[in-house]
This record gives C-alpha cells, structure tokens and sequence, in this order.
C-alpha cells in the first residue's frame, strides 16, 4: 500500500511539472516581447502562439498593423522595414 501511493504521489507531481512547463513557456510568448530595433519605431506589441504582433510606423509617419510569425526563428535583427516587420539576418 505504501509503494502504491508512493508511486501516485511520484506520478501526479511529475504531470504537475510537464503542465506547468508548458504553462510557463506560454506565459513566456505572452510576457516581454523580443529585442529588436523595431521597439523604436513600433507600439502595441505583442506576442501569442509564436506569432509576433505590432503597430508600425512608416517612413510617412503612419502606422500599420503588422505581424512576423515565428518571430523565435529569427537570428538576426527584428526591424521596421517602413511600417512592416522583418528580420535581417538569417531565419
């Protein structure tokens, strides 16, 4: 009887670990968003299920709903590209 709850007890905290590491990268694509020089020039910028979303400016001072997705992909500099969001560098 000791072994059996013993290993129930070993079983439900190792499914409380795998839900929670799941949780915790989930929390992680909604927290802070990615570095890039786009930070300068864009706002409302969020992040959801891989997918990276802002409100660029243009080179004409207006601004445009613009997403990357699979922004995680991205090795080099998310940028601005006039109102647009790219990566400069290598995916």
């Amino acid at each position: 009887m000791k072994n059996t709850l013993g290993a129930l007890i070993l079983g439900a905290l190792s499914l409380s670990a795998v839900l929670s590491s799941s949780d915790v990268a989930q929390a992680q694509d909604r927290g802070r968003p990615p570095r890039g020089s786009y930070l300068q020039t864009c706002r409302n910028v969020r992040t959801e299920r891989g997918t990276l979303f802002a409100r660029c400016e243009d080179r004409r001072g207006n601004f445009h709903d613009t997403r990357m997705v699979d922004w995680r992909r991205c090795r080099g500099d998310i940028e601005n590209d006039n109102g647009r969001l790219r990566c400069s560098g290598r995916r």
